[in-house]
């Protein structure tokens, strides 16, 4: 399983750092700051994202992480009943990246399980 599956409201110094980073950046493009924006090397653009939802009611285990690339089709989690056994695989409908992943293991039925970005061919 992922050290860090989802964050669950956590709050990591480096995501504010690059928030911070960020924001201050904009302001410079915007020229409300001196100084030069610096612009992403490589960004990616995502078109579209897709909500995997749980059918089911029991514990949640993820197996991918935030930021992980993922195909159509791959086990992202999987839900388990109260004595272990596996009642419903999560599988991401499409290639792109995963933005949100559920760090808690309560899972009820239809709530989301992961948010999958899949990438823009053309931005």
């Amino acid at each position: 399983m992922p050290r860090d599956p989802g964050h669950a409201g956590t709050v990591e110094p480096e995501d504010v750092q690059a928030l911070v980073n960020g924001t201050l950046s904009v302001m410079r493009y915007l020229k409300m700051l001196p100084g030069q924006a610096t612009m992403v090397e490589h960004p990616v653009w995502i078109g579209k994202v897709d909500t995997v939802a749980s059918d089911r009611s029991g514990i949640f285990y993820p197996l991918v992480a935030r930021g992980t690339y993922v195909e159509e089709g791959m086990k992202i989690g999987y839900v388990t009943d109260y004595f272990g056994n596996t009642i419903y695989e999560a599988k991401a409908p499409a290639a792109g990246v995963v933005l949100y992943i559920c760090a808690v293991p309560s899972m009820k039925k239809g709530d989301t399980v992961a948010n999958i970005g899949e990438i823009a061919k053309n931005p």
